[in-house]
């Protein structure tokens, strides 16, 4: 069956196609060329419309625990935004933290075409693939998180060789059937669980006498070496801290040209300046991901509005605690794998912090 697609707006920077006018066919799912007799099975009228490779969303909290910790303590939220059923849909709920056919049907409405849960806890993997399975119409993928669990931290501290760590690393991402590996704050959820309260990139775990740059090395060494298809990817240290921008460049040169994806990127680019001790450190770091190519990253992008904050980042999750909207949160170990934090949170314009 041969579909043309009539004056679409292309976009298709692979070949310099930019909000270009044109037709397009489709032969059993593939663009071919235009027919030489002309003759077609059947015409679909998008003048006005864009035409895009369907967009990837590489990190977003769409299964396992943190999401269902969100969706239960936020019941207001899907009682204000109930989806009913369509022909085509399944009804649904919720607006900072919906439900999974929601999810899905969302994601498609913006044009994604798939989404990577990047948190996936190897212990809750299999409670996180079944989520992602009923999310419908996306392609879905997770990373495993390592990098404060006890095991990966007792084996540094007993300075195990590299090649002990790949094999952990290994059954970890086949275990969990997971695409990568995710590293957040790392050490730093462990520490929190010893009173630690903030733990930069050359402190030491309390408990452990290990450094989120030593905790990067070994990961980064070993997904690198294993050819893990995405790089080791990383919530830094200092989330949301004035003056992070500093931690975030150190661990780009500290990675040593090691693959590395540091995600949402813009809460780690702050910097001190100005009367309220708090600015945009964003330009340098730029700087620094446009010279070190083995460096890539995401924004992180937010919208004003309520939302609820996801993380295992518990360390962070606690200090933003008091700026919870509404007045509630949760912040839980998970059986010595990692944490959890989940905190309800408004952005507003008007915030200088936000905005």
């Amino acid at each position: 069956m041969l579909t043309k697609l009539t004056g679409g707006r292309i976009f298709d920077p692979e070949h310099g196609q930019n909000d270009v006018v044109r037709d397009i066919y489709i032969r059993d799912g593939r663009i071919v060329e235009a027919p030489s007799d002309g003759k077609i099975d059947e015409e679909i009228d998008v003048r006005g419309k864009v035409i895009m490779s369907g967009a990837i969303d590489m990190h977003t909290h769409i299964g396992g625990g943190k999401v269902n910790i969100a969706r239960t303590m936020l019941p207001e939220d899907h009682a204000e935004s109930v989806i009913a059923r369509t022909e085509l849909m399944r009804s649904g709920s919720g607006h900072a933290a919906p439900s999974t056919l929601t999810t899905g049907y969302r994601y498609a409405e913006m044009g994604y075409t798939a989404g990577f849960e990047p948190a996936v806890m190897p212990v809750n993997a299999r409670q996180a693939h079944m989520e992602m399975h009923d999310t419908p119409i996306i392609d879905k993928g997770g990373y495993a998180m390592l990098g404060s669990d006890d095991f990966l931290l007792r084996m540094m501290a007993a300075n195990e060789d590299q090649e002990a760590i790949n094999n952990y690393v290994a059954w970890t991402l086949t275990h969990s059937q997971a695409i990568g590996l995710k590293v957040v704050n790392p050490g730093g959820i462990s520490a929190f669980k010893f009173n630690q309260r903030k733990l930069d990139l050359d402190e030491k775990n309390s408990h452990y006498n290990v450094s989120p740059r030593e905790i990067l090395m070994r990961l980064s060494r070993a997904v690198t070496e294993l050819g893990v298809p995405h790089p080791l990817h990383v919530h830094g240290c200092n989330l949301g801290v004035p003056g992070n921008k500093d931690t975030t460049l150190d661990t780009i040169q500290g990675i040593e040209g090691l693959p590395m994806h540091l995600t949402h990127i813009q809460f780690h680019s702050y910097g001190t300046e100005g009367d309220f001790k708090f600015s945009s450190g964003a330009a340098e770091i730029a700087e620094s991901i446009n010279r070190n190519k083995n460096i890539t990253v995401d924004v992180g992008q937010i919208l004003f509005g309520q939302t609820v904050t996801a993380s295992g980042d518990n360390m962070r999750q606690f200090a933003g605690s008091a700026h919870a909207h509404p007045n509630k949160w949760v912040c839980m170990d998970i059986e010595c794998d990692g944490g959890c934090g989940v905190v309800p949170f408004k952005y507003k314009d008007q915030s200088f912090v936000n905005a």
